[in-house]
């Protein structure tokens, strides 16, 4: 009767129960709501259905459902491919505990709970939010606004954490349209369907250049240009191995981009001297 007593107090506490060894609780099945306590981009109240998991790096990622509530009831939701939050954030929370070691682990938590987020607080603080030596830059903040197409709308740009190339955040973009109120539509147009930490911008002349790392030599970056509202190809950068060669020979190829046609402007060898620590260049040849 002890051992039944003690079962039936278990089930019916909503505090769901996990003993230290056992698998963590955040299995990807358990879904946690949080609330952004102060209004977002000066309009949104917002609010995320997280699904964590607990065996993906960092600790907790995972899918979210991000809901944002305008004034007058304009509301819309968008769908987060890799949602995390900071751990100082998660240990605040209590769904992790920071131990004396400096170690992080998950705890069992109140799932009819909602758990309070302040969006502008230090732990999620914005840092040159949009160009950083060119790069997109975010801080912590697991969802930002900002102006990335040039054309005077802000984008909704949600960070997906380690999800891109290289283990590099990637980011999904939506677009705003303002039919019916301020409704963000998902950007499946190139580049902004490809875009990640190693995307480099240039707002003076409405360029957008997308880099695929390939290795020391087997990369490729793509230019892409606002010409009349749309974004189109203008040039294309790769790099290959040269052949018969003494050196670790590294060659860029340039070539310039019109009507989806390739048309090679340039070809320049070089190699790392690591004695200098340095890239040298032999020759560039000029098409």
């Amino acid at each position: 009767m002890k051992y039944l007593i003690i079962l039936t107090l278990l089930l019916l506490n909503p505090l769901a129960h996990a003993e230290e060894g056992q698998t963590s609780f955040f299995d990807g099945t358990k879904t946690i709501h949080l609330k952004f306590t102060d209004v977002i981009d000066d309009k949104y109240t917002v609010d995320v259905l997280w699904t964590p998991d607990d065996g993906l790096a960092p600790q907790l990622v995972g899918p979210a459902t991000i809901n944002f509530v305008k004034n007058r009831g304009h509301s819309f939701s968008v769908s987060a491919e890799a949602f995390h939050m900071p751990s100082d954030i998660l240990n605040q929370l209590g769904l992790l505990r920071h131990d004396d070691g400096g170690d992080y682990h998950t705890l069992p938590v109140y799932l009819d709970k909602v758990y309070p987020v302040e969006y502008g607080s230090e732990e999620l603080s914005l840092f040159d939010n949009l160009y950083h030596h060119g790069k997109l830059r975010v801080g912590s903040a697991p969802f930002f606004f900002e102006d990335i197409d040039f054309d005077g709308k802000d984008e909704l740009i949600l960070i997906n954490t380690r999800a891109g190339q290289r283990r590099v955040d990637s980011y999904t973009i939506y677009q705003a349209t303002y039919k019916g109120g301020n409704i963000y539509n998902l950007a499946t147009d190139e580049p902004f369907n490809m875009l990640d930490q190693k995307t480099t911008f240039d707002k003076e002349n409405r360029t957008i250049s997308v880099f695929s790392s390939g290795g020391a030599c087997g990369s490729t970056n793509e230019k892409f240009k606002l010409v009349d509202g749309k974004y189109i190809p203008v040039e294309f950068t790769e790099w290959d191995h040269a052949t018969n060669s003494e050196r670790y020979i590294c060659v860029e190829s340039v070539y310039t981009v019109a009507n989806g046609k390739r048309t090679l402007k340039s070809k320049t060898e070089s190699y790392w001297d690591s004695d200098k620590s340095e890239n040298v260049e032999l020759d560039t040849k000029y098409y």
